[in-house]
């Protein structure tokens, strides 16, 4: 039922779009009111539905003038909700969809394209202070390439994913900084390369918008290359300063861990050697040399057992070069030499001796067959002077004397030293 309120009301209504006043509708074939609850509509009706043009008058000032397609709003249209925000565009069904402009009550606003009522397509959305987007959008969240420039100054130019930075982009920060690279939900991810304002550089790997994985940096003053973990070094790398100082290995938070190799409690003298000595002629010198603290008596034979604080070394001379076969035979050659020349010294020995015991009885018996062959029968007395005889103890004493001993004492306690790791900031 209209009544003189609704008539009223429809008389003092203010429209936004040309052609949409009172006057100008009721002009229109086909115009009617249409009242029902909390509605008041006046336009073109067709076979008792909203079809054509026409203005809808709401509960809580929320207002449609546009056109209409059988009671659904279709076609061009301009609509004003509760909210103080309003939508002026294309309909279709009921919802927006084509190009449109929705306007937000505090100033915000969104200008393109629209699909069953939501941003889809190529749109620009624009904040209060400046901070904007512009590019594709899927179902109203920004999907595809565009360009997004912040409150800050900071901007981005690349790809979108559900309104977050996601594939290939480029973003410029406000303090000169610049990225170029790979980013996975809304921070860089994979490679990329980040310049810095100051002129340093960056190329690499990035996870979760931090550096992590091989990269190499460099800027005024050092260069790097290695690996990275929360964007500080951290791996194998290597450190190479301005005037030439390098540091290669390992770096743990951005610190170069420097190891110190730990040495063992025996001298190293006394550690096996894989590998030939270097000049070994002269230590086969050395060790031809006999050494002064040799004892009169024979050497000891039996294997003193290791200490770590007092170290017995056993030098073997065919170990000095595992690659030569002639130097064990040198060792053989002296030994069976000293061996000849004693049994040589022994046998001239017991010649002589024999030889003495021979002369000693040829004079016996001469003096006997003088004494018996003289008229007086005479006792006669004869000295005879016999050559000094060799001891063979002292010739022993000095052939042993010459023997090389080789089992030695270093007499040395052995270091004890611990590895330690000290650190020293890369700058």
């Amino acid at each position: 039922m209209i009544d003189n309120l609704i008539i009223l009301r429809i008389q003092s209504y203010k429209n936004n779009t040309k052609g949409y006043s009172f006057q100008e509708l009721k002009q229109l074939p086909n115009f009617n009111i249409v009242a029902s609850k909390n509605k008041i509509y006046f336009g073109q009706v067709f076979n008792g539905q909203k079809h054509g043009k026409g203005v809808l008058l709401m509960d809580q000032e929320h207002v449609y003038e546009g056109e209409f397609n059988n009671n659904r709003k279709h076609g061009q249209g301009w609509e004003f909700f509760p909210s103080k925000s309003y939508y002026q565009g294309l309909y279709v069904n009921g919802k927006p969809e084509g190009q449109g402009k929705f306007t937000w009550a505090n100033g915000e606003y969104y200008e393109g394209e629209w699909f069953n009522g939501n941003k889809h397509g190529q749109g620009t959305w624009m904040g209060l202070k400046g901070d904007m987007y512009t590019g594709f959008w899927i179902e109203g969240k920004p999907n595809g390439k565009g360009q997004h420039k912040w409150i800050n100054g900071d901007q981005y130019k690349g790809e979108f994913k559900d309104s977050l930075k996601h594939g290939f982009g480029e973003e410029l920060f406000a303090n000169g900084d610049r990225y170029v690279g790979m980013y996975q939900n809304g921070k860089p991810e994979g490679d990329g390369e980040y310049f810095y304002s100051s002129g340093a550089y960056f190329h690499g790997k990035f996870k979760n918008g931090l550096k992590t994985g091989y990269g190499e940096y460099r800027c005024s003053t050092y260069s790097y290359k290695g690996y990275y973990m929360n964007d500080k070094k951290h791996g194998e790398g290597e450190l190479i300063y301005q005037d030439g100082t390098r540091k290669k290995g390992k770096f743990f938070n951005d610190f170069y861990e420097k190891t110190v190799l730990r040495q063992s409690s025996v001298p190293n003298n006394t550690q096996p050697n894989e590998t030939p000595p270097k000049n070994y002629q002269e230590l086969v010198k050395a060790c031809l040399k006999p050494p002064t603290y040799l004892s009169s008596t024979k050497p000891n034979t039996q294997k003193q057992q290791a200490s770590p604080l007092n170290k017995t070394v056993i030098i073997q001379r065919n170990r000095l070069d595992l690659n030569s076969s002639e130097k064990p035979q040198k060792n053989l050659q002296i030994q069976t030499g000293r061996q000849n020349s004693k049994r040589e010294f022994q046998e001239k020995d017991t010649n002589l001796k024999q030889q003495e015991k021979a002369v000693l009885q040829k004079k016996v018996s001469l003096n006997v067959h003088s004494n018996k062959s003289s008229p007086k029968n005479q006792q006669h007395q004869q000295t005879i002077y016999k050559q000094p005889s060799r001891q063979p103890q002292e010739q022993s004493f000095r052939f042993d004397t010459t023997k090389t001993s080789f089992v030695t004492k270093t007499g040395l306690k052995g270091k004890q030293s611990f590895k330690q790791r000290s650190y020293s900031k890369y700058d």
